[in-house]
């Protein structure tokens, strides 16, 4: 009898247990989310387009100076005077400093004295030759005594002259690296001078990309420390490349009147072909697949419709198409997750 009684319950709660695990299993079918293939896709969209298409590619540079030197000490001396200042404006033969030129003064005062002395003895020879009262030997080293000091003399006035340190040609100063009482040597630098007026921007251009720059090209460079452009012509490209098949594509840069350009200043150069067809364009967003297998979803009748595309150059953001579409289709951009050939589609 107790028996039976225990089968029964165990028979009861196995069947409780079934009918509890069959419950269970229709409410989580019920709460699974489950795809309506005839709801529509809320997605978004672009047309295809005509326009000039351009491969451009960007390169960077650095602008400088056509022209700019190091001032250097010609002679010895002591810094009296500074006549300018860093960012100062010089013109070619412009004092830019004064050394003390006390000592060479007055040699040079010693060697003019000792040249009279000299001019005088010749004419004494040559009156006293002539009349056989000396040697003519005598009057022969007076006459090179007399050379040789006139070359001195000479000597000493340039190196006065040289005490006054002028700008060799004209520019603004863009270093200056002396100050009063700064003992100079000769070949020391005290400064440097910056033409600005005439800049250039060189860039590296791999050897198969050579091709988009020709000699007399203008081109637009863009100037990273400010958002403005400024024209510029392509001077000359290089004939030797570096160790990277870089070669070297000279740029100059037109006169800036606003002093908005400065040497140093980083800056780019887009490569742009002078003349190029117009092409079919979409959003690089509307690409699914590889590269090397494009495809894109078209709108027709309401519908997305999955089709194999051939595509050409990039440009900010922009795909050239080659093939697949025309002018006028309109592709899908974004949406996919629930988007499969053939499902219905809505957009604004």
């Amino acid at each position: 009898m107790k028996r039976s009684i225990v089968w029964i319950i165990l028979i009861a709660l196995l069947a409780l247990t079934v009918w509890k695990l069959a419950s269970n299993k229709s409410v989580q079918e019920e709460r699974v989310y489950r795809h309506d293939r005839n709801a529509a896709v809320h997605v978004t969209v672009d047309t295809v387009r005509q326009r000039a298409f351009t491969d451009g590619v960007r390169y960077s540079g650095t602008i400088s100076s056509l022209r700019e030197g190091k001032v250097m000490a010609e002679v010895p001396g002591r810094v009296v005077a500074l006549e300018v200042s860093e960012g100062h404006w010089v013109e070619k033969g412009q004092v830019m400093m004064r050394l003390d030129g006390d000592l060479l003064r007055l040699q040079l005062e010693a060697a003019q004295v000792q040249l009279e002395g000299l001019e005088k003895d010749q004419q004494r020879y040559t009156v006293l030759t002539g009349a056989d009262a000396v040697q003519g030997i005598q009057l022969e080293k007076t006459e090179l005594a007399l050379r040789g000091a006139r070359i001195q003399v000479n000597t000493l006035k340039e190196q006065v002259q040289r005490t006054a340190i002028t700008a060799p040609f004209s520019g603004h100063v863009t270093q200056l690296g002396v100050e009063v009482g700064t003992v100079l040597n000769p070949s020391m630098p005290v400064a440097m001078i910056t033409d600005d007026r005439a800049l250039e921007l060189v860039v590296a251009v791999p050897g198969t990309e050579l091709a988009a720059f020709t000699k007399g090209q203008s081109v637009r460079v863009s100037l990273e420390s400010e958002a403005s452009q400024v024209s510029g012509t392509v001077e000359s490209i290089g004939s030797r490349g570096d160790m990277a098949h870089n070669f070297p594509v000279r740029i100059t840069l037109q006169a800036d009147p606003d002093h908005r350009v400065k040497p140093g200043m980083a800056a780019t150069v887009l490569s742009i072909p002078d003349s190029k067809s117009a092409s079919l364009t979409i959003p690089s967003s509307a690409i699914i697949g590889s590269s090397l297998d494009p495809e894109v979803y078209v709108v027709e009748n309401g519908t997305a419709k999955r089709k194999r595309i051939g595509t050409g150059d990039r440009d900010a953001g922009m795909v050239a198409v080659t093939e697949g579409l025309a002018i006028g289709d309109v592709v899908i951009t974004s949406g996919f997750i629930s988007l499969a050939d053939g499902a219905p589609v809505k957009f604004r």
